[in-house]
């Protein structure tokens, strides 16, 4: 159910490969101001010191957030603005890191946690080097999807617009690292991040809106909203979908045809199969058996990604439902120019579902293989966000026709 060797663990800052797994996804914020690798390691330390436990992680990542964004505080009243900038970049990231394994049964404490990390990523948006801004999609009976929208860097015009789309544990914040936001701006495209059903910026305030098939519903919204704004060029809207974004914005591209450029990192074309893999013995019932014999990082991940930001109990009412989640018989109706990206590291299940999506898409389309000599081959390249955003974020310029701005 769970690959232990994953380019995820390299280097190997913990023996816990969910651990070092996150260590990894906290230091790729390092090069857009939200981590740095020196900090990185001493909560590994904090962590091993108190023998691992999630409680020892937990405390660890809040304490240094919380010096950090003190320290962004002191450096904003001073005037010193671009160190109050990283400092709050870095504080969102790691106060988001504490918040990520906390339990989800304990509903108003998470959103305690998540709050008190989105108000050091607010605090960071008027100090960027491009206009930001939190924003509220309309949704349904009231509901508001949350986001943030990134404007373009230079001349104040219509522009092409990405919509990124994160996956099962992402945050619309935390997009702004992963998916590179600053790649984006640099090439004259506008970003546009958020939190739809399943992803803890909603789902954390409307705990029945978990995860759902019919994610063309919500994107649909989005879409909506971003063609209302002045900055956005309603005929050159791109959409990029990260991890499970590789099935929902998929999905959503069959659909709407206001798409005018989708790229997955990587597709999926069945969320079952990903999670359970294909051999007759990782069935719904031998993974219950196994997740009682795994680590707590594991077991926590389980119970918060695939339980609860899906509305299910247990691996066999979530098999159920995730069988739901296919794109069979969609990827032929994505009528846009589609880039598809897979990590070399992925598991053999995932890397054939990229080649095959790649294969099924009757539109332009384009593959991109990320690799271990690029420091890239871990889950999305998210080990060199720089490479990967700009390989994305390069195509959306030229499929949209952007001009790529020089930096």
């Amino acid at each position: 159910m769970f690959e232990e060797n994953s380019p995820a663990d390299r280097p190997e800052i913990s023996g816990d490969s969910a651990l070092n797994a996150e260590y990894m996804r906290a230091a790729a914020g390092a090069p857009y101001g939200g981590a740095t690798m020196g900090e990185v390691l001493y909560v590994a330390r904090e962590v091993a010191a108190g023998s691992g436990s999630r409680d020892s992680y937990i405390a660890a990542w809040t304490d240094l957030g919380r010096r950090v964004a003190d320290s962004a505080d002191d450096a904003l009243r001073s005037g010193r603005r671009a160190t109050a900038l990283s400092a709050y970049l870095r504080a969102y990231n790691y106060l988001r890191a504490a918040e990520y394994f906390f339990p989800a049964q304990l509903l108003e404490e998470r959103r305690e946690r998540y709050a008190d990390s989105v108000a050091q990523f607010d605090a960071a948006l008027p100090l960027m080097p491009f206009p930001a801004e939190k924003i509220e999609v309309p949704y349904r009976d009231g509901v508001f999807i949350p986001g943030y929208f990134f404007r373009a860097a230079g001349v104040e015009k219509p522009r092409a617009t990405v919509v990124v789309c994160g996956g099962q544990d992402g945050a619309g914040e935390e997009m702004y690292f992963l998916a590179g936001v600053p790649e984006a701006s640099a090439r004259g495209l506008n970003v546009l991040t958020f939190h739809g059903p399943g992803q803890r910026g909603l789902q954390l305030y409307h705990p029945d809106l978990g995860f759902r098939p019919e994610s063309e519903e919500p994107i649909a919204a989005v879409i909506d909203y971003a063609s209302t704004r002045p900055e956005v060029d309603g005929d050159r809207i791109g959409l990029y979908g990260m991890s499970f974004g590789g099935y929902l914005a998929p999905r959503a591209a069959a659909y709407d045809r206001r798409i005018n450029a989708l790229a997955c990192n990587a597709p999926i074309l069945d969320l079952l199969q990903i999670i359970m893999g294909t051999t007759a013995e990782n069935t719904p019932d031998g993974a219950e058996g196994e997740l009682r014999a795994a680590p707590w990082s594991t077991r926590a991940y389980v119970e918060n990604y695939l339980m609860w930001h899906h509305g299910v109990s247990g691996p066999v009412e979530f098999a159920d439902h995730a069988a739901r989640f296919t794109l069979d018989g969609m990827v032929g109706d994505i009528a846009c120019p589609v880039l598809s990206l897979a990590a070399a590291g992925e598991t053999k299940v995932a890397m054939d579902q990229a080649r095959r999506f790649h294969d099924m898409v009757k539109s332009t389309k384009r593959f991109a293989e990320l690799t271990a000599r690029q420091g890239a081959d871990g889950h999305c390249g998210v080990g060199n966000v720089p490479h990967t955003s700009g390989l994305v974020y390069d195509w959306f310029a030229e499929t949209l026709g952007t001009r790529v701005l020089s930096r």
